[in-house]
């Protein structure tokens, strides 16, 4: 959840100051070591989007009846690289107030981030997807389901254990490095981003129909385009989940004008990037695979939920 409004404050002088304040709060659930820190790059990555470059984070931390309590202290003190990370990518915290507690409610730890900072820029905490227009260009930064993988690892690793060899699962878990998205953002701004939009629960299909609710516009896909890895395909298969609708934070959706131009300076900075589309002047939210054509439905549940059931 995205809220905006202006309010006063002080700046480093004391003298009052008015702009766009965002906060972002969202709970993400799941028993990996490192749930926590997702969680804090991942709302990062809402509010740098927005133009958010400093802010203030509280973290709820819940854990389920039955599990140890030191648990609550393992999940914050694993969020310790996470805001270290967001540091070495010029993402600045002020303060990170942590609580826990235990849910009777919870069958997983559950860890709840709001985060609160001021936008640099108010065209960016506007609502750029209301300048969209049709024939601008679609791209996906980054690969579908990296972090919905990396969530089911998590939660299954003793399981994956039994059918992939411990250097893989080494591989898959190194990924998540790749949930900062700072760097990413930055760059696509300066590629000429006209607006971006984290990929987060419910996958690409949720975040593509939301970017034609927002946009008002239509949508021409190419799904081949649809960047992905391999590790996250093997994952999906093995418990049958749709990689589609898989929490994807860390990736993102971007518009512009020249997307071939704009995905190829990207690569030159070194970030995966693909035009996966264009925006349309109806309402048709069309994905093209071959021959195989299928329209985009309102979005699922995320895949994600099936885990930890």
């Amino acid at each position: 959840m995205i809220q905006f409004e202006t309010v006063s404050r002080e700046d480093d002088t004391g003298r009052m100051e008015r702009g766009p304040v965002c906060c972002v709060s969202n709970t993400f659930y799941g028993g990996m070591r490192d749930i926590g820190g997702v969680a804090v790059l991942a709302q990062a990555n809402e509010l740098f989007a927005k133009g958010v470059k400093r802010a203030v984070f509280e973290l709820k931390i819940e854990v389920p009846a039955g599990m140890e309590k030191s648990r609550v202290n393992s999940i914050r003190n694993h969020t310790k690289w996470a805001v270290e990370l967001l540091g070495k990518n010029g993402f600045e915290i002020d303060t990170f107030d942590v609580q826990g507690g235990i849910s009777t409610a919870l069958k997983v730890p559950a860890v709840t981030v709001t985060a609160l900072g001021k936008s640099v820029d108010k065209k960016l905490s506007a609502g750029a997807f209301l300048t969209a227009r049709a024939g601008h260009d679609v791209i996906l930064i980054g690969e579908v389901g990296t972090e919905g993988m990396l969530r089911v690892i998590g939660q299954r690793e003793a399981e994956l254990r039994e059918r992939f060899t411990p250097a893989f699962i080494r591989q898959m878990k190194a990924y998540d490095k790749k949930l900062c998205g700072i760097g990413q953002i930055e760059a696509a701004r300066e590629c000429g981003a006209l607006a971006i939009s984290q990929i987060s629960e419910g996958g690409i299909f949720a975040a593509l129909w939301n970017l034609a609710k927002e946009t008002e516009k239509g949508l021409m896909l190419d799904m081949k385009k649809f960047a992905i890895r391999q590790e996250t395909i093997e994952v999906c298969e093995y418990f049958r989940l749709n990689p589609y609708q898989l929490t994807s934070n860390g990736s993102f959706l971007v518009l512009a004008e020249h997307g071939e131009v704009f995905v190829e300076e990207l690569k030159q900075k070194g970030y995966t990037a693909s035009v996966i589309g264009q925006l349309t002047d109806n309402n048709d939210k069309v994905i093209h695979n071959g021959e195989d054509v299928r329209y985009i439905d309102r979005p699922a549940p995320d895949e994600l939920l099936k885990i930890f059931g």
